[in-house]
């Protein structure tokens, strides 16, 4: 498998680097690579029909933010999973999960609930900070038997920690095709089930379906848009994880929350960015 790495590349480093990781989070590509000597900002897009276009798509929305160039090239899987290895580790998230990549090991305490990712498959790996939140509030609500829809999969790290959790169906919905093609790919990878369905958040879900919990670890101003449809989803007494929240955005998220009918149970924050558990009224 290939993949295209696009690269930002800044005149100076910019004071907040978290808008461009959005832009980025927004084209699929929850992970990416930093550096500040030059100043660049890179993630890299499965190589598959459809792939040029999300490229284009990420290049104007990078170029229309004030980023002096885009660079993009062919990469073999080879290269990029040793890009990968420089720092992705196994780590340990919340309480019991353990997200580790294929060619590391751990040892296992009882009760651990491990991921197991491929570098490769590079639209999530728990090494961002709103994933590891997403997935520590996930342990607060995801029981036995829940139903779990997750907004914006992603690689579908949520959606693996959920059936983990003992979920009895999960639903996982992403804009991006490709997103939805690696979130199947993991979830074989791991040995759960979940259905995967590539559309725009709620509306591709089966007519007058609801969930006990529902996740959305994307961007502050789509969360604002979607907090009417994510409530008609919710059971009453259920949740709705969000993540993807820059601090200073926060304040708009919970409001947009609390006047969809929602109220704020848990709320995490680590570095400039927020994850909060919220519940809807029984």
């Amino acid at each position: 498998m290939s993949w295209i790495e696009v690269k930002a590349i800044f005149a100076e480093a910019p004071e907040d680097w978290s808008p461009y990781i959005d832009v980025f989070g927004n084209h699929g590509c929850e992970n990416t690579l930093q550096t500040d000597k030059p100043p660049t900002l890179s993630a890299a897009v499965v190589d598959v029909d459809g792939a040029e276009a999300v490229v284009e798509a990420l290049t104007a929305d990078l170029l229309a933010m004030g980023v002096t160039e885009v660079e993009s090239r062919s990469l073999v899987e080879e290269n990029w999973e040793e890009n990968w290895k420089q720092f992705f580790k196994p780590r340990r998230v919340g309480q019991r999960f353990v997200v580790r990549p294929t060619w590391e090991t751990i040892e296992s305490n009882p009760g651990d609930l491990e991921i197991v990712l491929d570098p490769g498959q590079a639209f999530g790996t728990g090494d961002h900070p709103t994933t590891r939140m997403c997935l520590e509030l996930l342990e607060d609500v995801v029981k036995e038997g829940s139903t779990v829809a997750d907004i914006g999969c992603g690689s579908g790290i949520l959606s693996v920690g959920a059936c983990k959790l003992g979920a009895s169906e999960v639903v996982a919905v992403d804009i991006e095709p490709l997103s939805v093609e690696v979130a199947k790919e993991n979830a074989e990878l791991n040995g759960v089930h979940f259905q995967a369905i590539a559309g725009l958040g709620a509306t591709v879900l089966p007519e007058g379906a609801t969930y006990d919990v529902v996740v959305s670890n994307i961007i502050s101003a789509t969360l604002i848009a979607i907090a009417f449809d994510i409530a008609a989803i919710v059971k009453p007494g259920g949740a709705w994880i969000v993540s993807g929240i820059i601090e200073q955005n926060w304040p708009d998220v919970l409001e947009a929350a609390e006047k969809a009918g929602f109220t704020l149970v848990r709320h995490l924050a680590e570095g400039d960015w927020v994850g909060a558990s919220l519940h809807k009224a029984e």
